[in-house]
């Protein structure tokens, strides 16, 4: 009988081998713990980047408004000069009215207007001619309308109010002698202040802004959002805005009124001159409204004591701004958290004639030459790696050109020189300060 084979496994061979369940369940929580500690990098990473991006879209809003801010006050207070020379209009000669006169002004270059790039305050070299035995020149300077005691008048296109004392023939040269205005930040302080800080929640500042020989006029607010107002805002520790968030807004509008062709603030931002808008700059600004000290806050009332170096005691006493429509209220500026003013300025002062009066009166001019603005802002949304709102503290510090320009001209002795306020000829008084 045949012997039958031995039927025993063959072994297997490298093709034929697998895993066991066991290698393979501990293989697939391996990949998970692994997969795990990935997605947990990835997310952290991810939260980290989005918190980070918060982070800069606070400093990007911020960054953006500071560098508008910086832009515009520094051409506060210009005052620009003819881009072309200009003549006396006319075909006759002009000679000195009873006694306001208005000047015929003409463009030899075919400019329109001819008055463009004069302002109320605005000073005019008129004529050059020469003659007689001796010799004697006509040519005079006049300031355009700046003197309400010999009357009022619009400029026009064409025409400039001025008094003259010397008769001026067709085509006689006209040239500019234009100073910064020392007022182009808007602050109306009537006493002596020598380095004086005044703390405030606005600023506000006129100008040939876009360098066009155009004044334009222009604010920064601090406000709370109010739907209910005309502009949809309300200005911050008034009403119901006493604490925050705050709004920095702004608002830029051309300083005249088209109709009678004088310089004016707007009365109404809904019904500026160029329909110009009040529009958000920096939002979530944290902070809280000073308290008033006692029932009255005292004539110098410190708000804060700010660190400077280059006072002799090391530090400038930031004092509350003062509303001089009724001059017993006193601004409850925003503080930050460290009780640092949102906005602060330091100012000096010379002396001015106001020739809203009759007579003249002296008086002490306010130009700010130093602008401060600290603003402590929230994050839009919660921080995704603390769960909060996180804030970051913003700052700038703006030496407005112009109007340091024009303290070097006082300094030395031209403040006469330095054209005032302009005025608005309607009523015969300086622009209103809103």
């Amino acid at each position: 009988m045949q012997s039958q084979p031995s039927r025993r496994f063959r072994p297997l061979t490298a093709q034929e081998e697998g895993f066991s369940l066991l290698e393979l369940l501990v293989s697939v929580a391996i990949i998970t713990v692994l997969m795990a500690i990935v997605f947990q990098f990835m997310n952290v990473n991810q939260q980290r980047y989005r918190s980070q991006q918060l982070m800069g879209e606070v400093t990007q809003g911020g960054r953006s408004a500071f560098e508008v801010m910086t832009q515009e006050l520094n051409q506060a207070g210009y005052n620009p000069p003819f881009r072309a020379n200009r003549a006396v209009g006319g075909s006759g000669t002009v000679s000195p009215g009873a006694p306001l006169v208005n000047l015929t002004i003409s463009d030899p270059a075919g400019g329109s207007p001819a008055t463009k790039g004069i302002f109320y305050g605005s000073r005019l070299v008129i004529g050059n001619n020469c003659s007689g035995t001796p010799t004697v020149c006509n040519q005079e300077e006049v300031i355009v309308n700046a003197d309400t005691t010999y009357g009022t008048a619009a400029m026009t296109a064409t025409t400039v109010p001025v008094v003259i004392t010397n008769i001026h023939a067709a085509a006689e040269p006209v040239f500019t002698r234009n100073y910064p205005y020392p007022s182009g930040i808007l602050y109306d302080h009537r006493t002596a202040v020598t380095g004086g800080a005044v703390a405030d929640n606005k600023l506000r500042f006129f100008g040939d802004i876009m360098d066009t020989g155009d004044l334009y006029y222009g604010e920064y607010r601090l406000q709370c959002s109010d739907p209910l107002s005309a502009t949809g805002y309300t200005d911050a520790c008034t009403g119901t805005c006493t604490a925050g968030p705050f709004v920095l807004t702004r608002f830029l509008t051309k300083l005249a009124d088209a109709t009678n062709g004088f310089f004016r603030i707007p009365a109404s931002k809904s019904a500026a001159y160029d329909g110009a808008t009040v529009s958000p700059l920096v939002a979530n600004i944290q902070g809280t409204c000073a308290a008033l000290p006692g029932t009255a806050a005292p004539a110098d009332w410190t708000v804060f004591n700010a660190p400077d170096e280059t006072s002799p005691a090391g530090t400038t006493a930031v004092n509350a701004a003062i509303n001089y429509a009724a001059t017993t209220t006193y601004v409850q500026p925003v503080l930050n958290p460290d009780g640092t003013p949102a906005i602060w300025f330091k100012m000096n002062t010379y002396g001015a004639m106001d020739t809203t009066t009759t007579p003249p009166t002296p008086y002490f001019q306010s130009f700010v030459l130093d602008v401060r603005v600290i603003l402590t802002v929230q994050q839009s949304q919660r921080d995704p790696e603390t769960g909060t709102f996180r804030i970051q503290r913003l700052q700038t510090h703006i030496v407005p050109k112009n109007i340091n320009n024009a303290l070097a001209v006082a300094q030395n002795g031209g403040s006469l020189y330095l054209p005032p306020v302009p005025l608005d000829p309607s009523t015969g008084n300086r622009l209103p300060l809103p």
